[in-house]
């Protein structure tokens, strides 16, 4: 249930923060109050925040924490305020389980937990703005960067936040910071910089922080002092803050007048050589504050200097260069690094906090240490000096990994309750320290241990451990200098286990909960094809059946998808049309339109949770009114085109192709809008109709072609239509009013084919049967340059990059061209691989790569750069590829067929590595064990059955070939040499093993008297008997035990199997799966 929350810190009382200060004028006057403003504006504009944007230390952060706690605030936003930081240290993974956090902190505890299975980011976005998608909230994300996997572009991935909303006209919004150049900001930008070195601001601050009263700063007495202070500060908040809290330390324990302790303090900052004028900025001041904060303390103890064999004020904060920016660590881990008790750890702790070195929180009892970025820095300098860096993390490292068997003693299953937050923030950091502490042995060991990998998994860290995977295996393969081919062997084999033990976790996420027995299940099914190829994989498959609990389930053939193989989700559409037409939006959610028989058009979405929906917009058109002749004479042309067109492809066509009804005019074309509301159809009779999805009505009809649509795309935003007809002529129109914009775009020989429009709509590119291409300007209605020709036959498909500059175009001579749009020229060769026509193309949102489907039933990606295939086709559909998209990032593809099929490919697993699977070509029907738990028999829709045996795996002689439709049912004797199968075709046909025959053929009506007959019924394997493993039933597609205490334990979990079924007698459970037959194993 949602519950209305505030997440974020307070800022230390030292902080002077004014959110509501006014000039004479009225207007906010300082930064903080004109942040506020700016978050609190209700424009109707299209800013989804406001931004803070300057250096290090000038109290952006401080001012984002104060505005999370500010009542009006508060009350504008009723759905919470929920603070996230991230830092110079950032990715994805942090990124991610910031959302995980938020949610969690307004109640969303089962949403978090979903969110941590993702395997991608856009789907955990998708699931947090569902969770506050009618709350108005303030989303605040501290210290952003262009850093690791964080794009330029993360800002405007994150702006679906603020689409989240209320009643009452309420919006949400998001308020961010940075000092990045790189990022793309978006928002009204608030600017913060350092104030003015002895102004009103820069005063009020360092008196709040040293907690003396105004009348004290301007005593003769200390006036000249702080005057002097102030310079050196610069201006800067942070230095303004270090300086002020010292001040307050000393006059806390100043043994004469008070006043005489600003007078002091300055004498401390001058030994350290700080200019009296220093530069605007004011950082060359702060590390002279920071030394400064220091020897305060180290004097306070009474020492001078310090010596190797002690551990002073200077060396504790050295030890904290191990940190990440915007991190925060446990004081029971700082005090193994410090060499002390809890209580000691805790009071040197405040003790640095009251000289502004660092700041103490304390949450759920626990308490914790952190510092800011640019303090950090000065931590990291200072180690460089003395020990090095690398020392504390080798230092830190061993402290994680000291106890029992190290870091695997997490993997071993407790509660909740049980994870202390130091053991958290161990494995969050882990692999970090390991990394630069130069513990790569250690690293390497950790991320081939099939126990970590399973903690992974439970602790919802994978994106994190996936991340590090990659890191670690770019630094073996970049270590000979030369990829792969300068690594030893055993670092290959160690690379290679990596990725694929990676691999496995990121597949099995979806089908774990925290059961051990269950994670077990679906490495060891993932990774269990490599064993014999990989020394690795064989001893993490060893670890498992060593520490996986008992009872537990041991593949014993493939039962889940491989972890090399590529991933490829089917959508199978119930009405078989003519042309598919798919898209793919950033939330991961596939889409589209199917042109089905007569006037037909089928709408489809498939969400990221697989959640389907369809709609159907039927209706047939009166043919529109056109000049005496035309219709007649467009439908003879169309006529001997089309006669022309078949002749060419397939030889001499004797007959006319017409039409049934020449007065009623029939779909051809169609494109669905990326927000899915409306789609656009195109007919025979060269109008186009925009249809409302939701109210299935037709909103608007564009009118202007004379010939029929042969094709038709929208622009990214969803105001523009472009049209390519028989006419020859392109056309523009406004969604809005249904008006033509501009001319029609004249200049083809040939019947348009193909078009595509760039994201702003200003471009639109065009391909004909002329064998040309064309780019179009659409507000001059101009040609672009010259034609762009190179192809040998029909141009079929045309895309066109994001931002515009690039073309790619796919033929009849099957070959793939990209095209430079500013020169005209082709880049690079013709990409060619397909066997047959290319009728779709599409490219990646920066251009690098391509798509494209073709009649051959495949699907290829591309390489721009290199023009080289990246890794193998993408083969599965049973028919042409009409359409292809590709998400942004080029990672996934969504393919059409005329198969009534829609695939999505992950097109980073490349080609499927290791032995092609040996089985069914299509899903398994049923399945059937043998009484004596040594044979399955599986019937499929390849008409085949299949013996398998049940140690091995291994199928037991040739398929059983001789039905002529699917196979519905199968049943097996109990010595497993005889079965029996019901199939579509009607006919009922009994099998002997051994020789691979049919013995008997009946109807499929006699089948219980079929079975009977041929099979003992005592003997069928399909009976479940209590054994050992009574506990252990099948709900639901899982293997499920029931423990002792009455709880249960997933132990297995199949997607989507048929007849899974348990022989308790013989410890064996089997199911369909896909194309399948998965065979297990019961471990007790």
């Amino acid at each position: 249930m949602f519950r209305a929350s505030i997440r974020a810190e307070h800022n230390p009382a030292s902080i002077c923060v004014k959110l509501d200060s006014r000039g004479s004028d009225g207007l906010p006057n300082t930064c903080e109050s004109r942040l506020k403003a700016a978050v609190l504006r209700r424009d109707r504009n299209k800013q989804v925040g406001a931004t803070a944007v300057g250096q290090g230390g000038v109290g952006k952060t401080c001012a984002l924490r104060a505005i999370a706690h500010d009542v009006e605030i508060m009350t504008e936003f009723s759905g919470g305020v929920y603070f996230m930081s991230l830092g110079k240290d950032g990715n994805v993974g942090r990124l991610i389980e910031e959302l995980c956090l938020i949610v969690e902190a307004s109640g969303g505890n089962q949403t978090a937990v979903e969110m941590r299975e993702q395997s991608e980011f856009e789907r955990v976005l998708a699931k947090v703005q569902a969770w506050f998608c009618s709350h108005v909230c303030l989303f605040i994300i501290d210290d952003v960067w262009v850093v690791n996997d964080i794009d330029a572009n993360i800002l405007q991935k994150l702006s679906v936040l603020a689409e989240t909303a209320g009643g009452s006209g309420g919006r949400s919004r998001l308020l961010y910071s940075t000092r990045d150049k790189e990022l793309r900001q978006i928002g009204e930008r608030v600017a913060f910089e350092p104030r003015e070195k002895v102004g009103k601001e820069a005063v009020e601050m360092l008196v709040h922080a040293s907690e003396a009263n105004g009348e004290e700063v301007y005593d003769a007495r200390c006036k000249e002092a702080v005057g002097e202070i102030l310079k050196m500060c610069g201006g800067l908040p942070l230095a303004l803050n270090v300086a002020g809290t010292s001040v307050r330390y000393m006059r806390e324990r100043w043994e004469g007048e008070v006043t005489e302790a600003w007078g002091a303090y300055l004498s401390k900052m001058k030994s350290r050589n700080i200019r009296g004028e220093s530069p605007k900025d004011g950082y060359s001041s702060l590390d002279g504050t920071l030394h400064t904060s220091l020897d305060i303390l180290e004097s306070d103890v009474g020492r001078s200097g310090e010596t190797d064999d002690e551990f002073s004020f200077r060396k504790m904060h050295r030890s904290l260069c191990v940190m990440k920016k915007q991190d925060r660590i446990p004081l029971s881990l700082v005090g193994d690094l410090w060499e002390m008790d809890e209580e000691r750890t805790e009071r040197c702790a405040k003790e640095m906090e009251r000289v502004g070195l660092v700041e103490v929180q304390y949450e759920k009892d626990c308490g914790g240490l952190r510092v800011h970025d640019l303090t950090h820095d000065f931590a990291v300098e200072e180690a460089k000096k003395k020990e090095g860096v690398e020392e504390w993390y080798k230092k830190v490292a061993d402290v994680c990994s000291r106890a029992g068997e190290g870091l695997l003693a997490m993997s071993e299953d407790r509660d909740g309750e049980g994870k202390s937050a130091r053991e958290e923030y161990v494995f969050a950091n882990i692999y970090r320290v390991l990394k630069h502490g130069g513990c790569v042995e250690d690293l390497k060991r950790l991320f081939l241990s099939a126990r970590w990998v399973k903690t992974v998994i439970r602790r919802g860290g994978v994106w994190q451990y996936e991340e590090a995977v990659k890191g670690l295996s770019r630094d073996l393969k970049g270590k000979g200098g030369s990829g792969k081919v300068g690594m030893g062997r055993a670092d290959e084999d160690a690379v290679d286990g990596m990725v694929l033990m990676m691999r496995a976790a990121r597949l099995s996420v979806p089908f774990c909960g925290e059961n051990s027995a269950g994670i077990y299940f679906q490495l060891y099914g993932r990774v269990k094809h490599k064993a014999r190829d990989s020394s690795c994989v064989g001893k993490m498959l060893e670890e498992i059946e060593r520490y996986a609990p008992r009872p537990w389930v041991r593949p014993v053939s493939e039962c889940v998808a491989r972890a090399d193989g590529k991933m490829v989700e089917q959508i199978v559409l119930p009405n078989f049309g003519t042309k598919i037409q798919v898209g793919m939006d950033s939330s991961g959610e596939v889409y589209g339109c199917q042109v089905a028989s007569g006037a037909k058009v089928v709408v489809f979405t498939q969400s990221a949770e697989k959640e389907m929906k369809m709609v159907e917009l039927e209706g047939e058109f009166e043919t529109e009114r056109q000049g005496p002749g035309d219709l007649e004479a467009s439908r003879r042309k169309m006529c001997r085109r089309l006669r022309a067109y078949f002749g060419m492809c397939f030889g001499s066509v004797t007959s006319e192709v017409t039409a049934d009804n020449p007065s009623v005019t029939r779909a051809t074309c169609a494109t669905l809008c990326e927000r899915k509301e409306n789609v656009v159809v195109g007919y025979e009779d060269g109008t186009l109709r925009l249809w409302s999805t939701s109210e299935r009505k037709v909103l608007r009809i564009f009118r202007g072609h004379k010939s029929r649509m042969n094709c038709v795309a929208m622009s990214g935003d969803g105001r523009r239509v472009v049209s390519g007809s028989g006419d020859r002529s392109v056309r523009v129109w406004d969604v809005e009013t249904g008006a033509q914009v501009g001319e029609a775009l004249v200049g083809h020989t040939g019947w348009v084919r193909s078009v595509a429009m760039s994201g702003d709509g200003r471009h639109v590119v065009s391909g004909s049967d002329d064998k040309s291409v064309r780019v179009w300007d659409v507000e001059t209605g101009a040609q672009v340059g010259e034609a762009l020709v190179g192809h040998t036959a029909w141009v079929g498909s045309v895309a066109m990059s994001g931002d515009g500059r690039r073309v790619v175009s796919g033929s009849g001579d099957r070959s793939v061209r990209v095209w430079d749009v500013e020169t005209g020229a082709q880049v690079g060769e013709a990409l060619v691989g397909h066997t047959s026509w290319v009728w779709s193309v599409a490219m990646s949102g920066d251009g690098r790569r391509v798509v494209s489907g073709s009649e051959d039933g495949s699907v290829q990606v591309w390489d721009v750069e290199t023009g080289a295939q990246v890794g193998e086709a993408l083969v599965g559909h049973t028919g042409s590829v009409d359409s292809v998209a590709m998400s942004g990032d080029g990672r996934r593809v969504v393919s059409g067929s005329d198969d009534g099929s829609v695939r999505v490919w992950d097109v980073e697993t490349g080609a499927q590595v290791g032995e092609a699977l040996v089985g069914h070509t299509n899903w398994v029907r049923s399945v059937a064990m043998s009484g004596d738990g040594r044979r399955v028999v599986s019937g499929s829709g390849d008409k085949s059955v299949r013996v398998w045996d049940v140690e091995t795996g291994a199928q037991v002689g040739e398929a059983l070939v001789g039905h002529t439709d699917w196979v519905r049912s199968v049943a097996m004797s109990g010595d497993g040499r005889r079965v029996v199968s019901g199939s579509d075709d009607g006919s009922v046909r009994v099998w002997d093993v051994e020789r691979g025959i049919t013995f008997h053929t009946g109807r499929k009506e006699d089948l219980e008297e079929i079975t009977a007959r041929f099979l003992k019924t005592a003997d069928l394997g399909t009976a479940s008997r209590a054994g050992r493993t009574s506990q252990i039933f099948v709900r639901e597609g899982r293997i499920v035990q029931r423990r002792e205490d009455g709880s249960e334990a997933v132990l297995a979990q199949l997607d989507n199997p048929i007849d899974l079924q348990i022989d308790h007698d013989h410890g064996v459970a089997v199911a369909g799966v896909g194309n399948l037959v998965a065979i297990m194993k019961l471990v007790v």
